[in-house]
């Protein structure tokens, strides 16, 4: 049972016409339609099921208006989730899911995103993802794992896609995104993609990242191949931490010089979201190297040598999926082998269910030499009532021991608003430390904890739309604080009466987020240290004018000091603003 859709989020233009996963005029749809060709193979994506209220899925023009600028700020909007930072969107990022640092898991084009950066111990960096490179990202939510799902940009027709994005702001941020994508007539797929981003920021880390995208591909009948490369390099100074004590740090954040990387030569056969029996290999390899670097810090220069964990690392990754969708059932099966000091191979097996008042969903993959496993469930016995479940085991990073974790929500609908309630159970479990952030930290032992959500959205008044998400622990621990909140207020119109041809549209919103307290590792001592509770206020407003979209974003309008780990401070009265522009030749 999927969730009813939500078509007035405060993100999506929802009038606006759509090619090649971009926003055009109405004009362009009369391309004929010959100029399209077969898509590029695509990632299986699980249905989404819950009763949760809150945004599960986004498609390119909501990505690029989510006001995100990477999936770390993306992702820390989804309750569950809690973003630890240290600083602005150069600095490291890092995401627990219910208190679990390693709990996020992501996915690209089907192959999973291993963080091999010797310094990260498996903890993955979101500040390295290169979110503007996504078509689709959707979240697949268990109560002991959060697994994100994310789709590479593709193009279908033969008319030559450009598309130029330039944003700046406080920071000293300047943002230069370029893309370009066209098929040819025998369906053959070039596409190049490339984001160069700088900032300056008072605690330091300042820097500039350059991330790039390549595919060349073909697609015909059942039949889809492509070589693809999603790169992105990062060089930044020391970071500064503790500066609003009497014992500043100024170089507690090492500096970074090095790339990421994941390259793929994929084969695909039918439409894994199609009808009938689908499969697809990939042979991928993901990529880390490091340099020495040059850091300026407090006005003196400073060779700071690569630490001596930092090489260059490749790692391979293998994946054979496919399945079989018939009617309301969905069976798959994925056998994923990786390649490093041995070979590792990690079978897992999906089935679901789908009808329209009802879903179940099963999936069980063999990780770190255990079995995880979720159950998952939803019902809608009504057209305003949604009840949902999920129990299930997952398997931790740090002794690759099981844990048992369960879920229930239900939401019911009360004159076109819709106001739901939860309940998180997680067992005690052992979790890896994110010492990208403090190489002081280890594993920990979690204690076991409930939690209760809350969640309300729908109309306001004369076109204003509000939503807020809530989630109450027992108590804060490491990774979690007691209680983290979101909220937004928002309008969004495309004025249909006056501007039938849909080329315009207004989005004016106003965001809160709330978080208490939460602890940090010092070394084994699971509550050595602790964040302050803050209180954020931000606003967005976005208006598109045919291809063009300007936007402006104003964050922590308030100014407040703030951290969401210990000591790095969080950017004050930061304003992000620009244009993004799609040409159609």
């Amino acid at each position: 049972m999927r969730p009813p859709a939500d078509s007035s989020q405060p993100r999506i233009d929802s009038t606006a016409r759509r090619a090649d996963s971009g926003s055009v005029s109405r004009a362009v749809l009369l391309t004929a339609a010959d100029t399209l060709k077969t898509p590029i193979a695509s990632p299986y994506l699980p249905t989404i099921i819950g009763a949760r209220t809150g945004r599960m899925s986004w498609n390119r023009d909501e990505l690029f208006a989510a006001a995100a600028l990477t999936l770390g700020e993306l992702l820390a909007r989804v309750p569950g989730v809690t973003l630890m930072a240290a600083g602005f969107m150069l600095a490291p990022q890092v995401l627990a899911w219910h208190g679990d640092p390693a709990g996020v898991r992501l996915f690209i084009d089907g192959v999973e995103r291993d963080e091999i950066t010797p310094r990260n111990d498996g903890i993955t960096d979101f500040s390295l993802v290169p979110l503007w490179a996504f078509e689709q990202v959707t979240l697949e939510e268990t109560a002991g794992a959060l697994r994100v799902h994310a789709r590479t940009w593709r193009v279908e027709r033969t008319t030559a896609s450009t598309r130029t994005d330039v944003l700046t702001g406080s920071e000293n941020l300047n943002l230069f995104r370029g893309f370009f994508g066209k098929r040819s007539a025998r369906g053959v797929a070039l596409q190049l993609a490339a984001q160069q981003a700088g900032s300056q920021s008072l605690p330091g880390m300042d820097g500039d990242a350059l991330g790039g995208f390549a595919r060349l591909g073909w697609a015909g009948g059942d039949w889809s191949v492509d070589a693809t490369m999603l790169r992105q390099g990062l060089k930044r100074t020391v970071g500064a931490r503790f500066l609003r004590t009497a014992t500043p740090d100024g170089k507690a954040m090492p500096p970074f010089n090095g790339a990421t990387s994941m390259s793929y030569l994929r084969v695909g056969w039918r439409d894994a979201q199609g009808t009938g029996v689908w499969g697809q290999f990939i042979a991928a390899t993901l990529g880390s190297k490091l340099q020495p670097t040059v850091a300026s810090t407090f006005g003196s220069t400073t060779t700071v040598a690569a630490d001596s964990a930092d090489t260059t690392s490749s790692n391979g990754q293998y994946t054979a999926t496919g399945g079989v969708n018939r009617g309301d059932l969905r069976l798959s099966g994925t056998l994923r082998a990786r390649t490093a000091d041995s070979l590792v191979v990690s079978p897992s097996v999906r089935a679901e269910y789908i009808r329209p008042s009802y879903s179940v969903s099963a999936f069980a993959e063999r990780r770190f030499s255990a079995t995880a496993w979720d159950l998952r469930a939803a019902a809608a016995p009504r057209e305003w009532l949604k009840v949902s479940g999920t129990t299930g085991s997952s398997v931790s990073r740090a002794d690759g021991a099981p844990s048992l974790a369960s879920r229930v929500d239900a939401a019911v609908r009360l004159r076109e608003r819709w106001l739901g309630i939860g309940a998180v159970r997680a067992a005690d479990r052992s979790v890896a430390a994110p010492i990208e952030l403090d190489t002081a930290m280890r594993a920990v032992s979690v204690p076991a904890g409930t939690a209760l959500t809350f969640s309300a959205f729908g109309p306001v008044w004369r076109g204003w739309m509000a939503r807020t998400e809530v989630t109450r622990w027992n108590g804060a621990t490491a990774y979690r604080p007691e209680i983290e909140a979101h909220s937004s207020l928002w309008f969004a119109s495309s004025f249909g009466n006056r501007f039938p041809s849909a080329n315009f549209h207004l989005m004016a919103g106003l965001s809160h987020d709330y978080r208490t307290r939460f602890f940090v590792p010092l070394g084994s001592d699971p509550v050595g240290q602790a964040t302050k509770p803050f209180s954020v206020f931000g606003t967005q407003l976005e208006v598109r004018i045919g291809n063009a979209v300007v936007s402006w974003d104003y964050r922590n309008m308030a100014g407040t000091y703030y951290d969401t780990f210990p000591g790095y401070l969080m950017p004050r009265i930061t304003s992000v603003y620009g244009i993004r522009w799609a040409f159609w030749n």
